[in-house]
């Protein structure tokens, strides 16, 4: 691997080689603050049909810890969904109260995407 390292350009330490045990480098100069942040879940469960049941939807994101869920029952055939722009309308104004926060997207009906904001 000599050469492969010497094409990647890899620093290796002076006494680092073959056979030699690991030892702990040197403490870090700086060590991160905790994080103080909570995450803000937002939750939207969706049925299609009276029949089916929204309550396992609604539990999962209950148990995710969503501050706010919104829910409906409509037709996949429907392409307005009311609550569905809700949530994703309170996705967007705090994704603008704090930009630099990381979000996700749902994958699934039942979802909850977060957001953070100090605890």
């Amino acid at each position: 691997m000599p050469a492969l390292r010497e094409e990647l350009d890899v620093p290796v330490p002076a006494d680092r080689g073959p056979g030699r045990a690991w030892k702990q480098g040197p403490a870090l100069a700086v060590v991160p603050a905790p994080r103080t942040e909570r995450p803000v879940r937002i939750g939207y469960a969706r049925t299609s049909t009276a029949r089916q049941e929204l309550a396992s939807q609604l539990e999962a994101l209950h148990r995710a810890e969503c501050h706010k869920v919104f829910q409906e029952q409509i037709s996949t055939r429907v392409k307005v969904r009311p609550e569905l722009e809700k949530a994703l309308a309170r996705a967007h104004q705090f994704k603008e109260a704090a930009p630099d926060t990381r979000s996700s997207s749902p994958s699934t009906n039942s979802s909850a995407w977060p957001a953070t904001r100090p605890s």
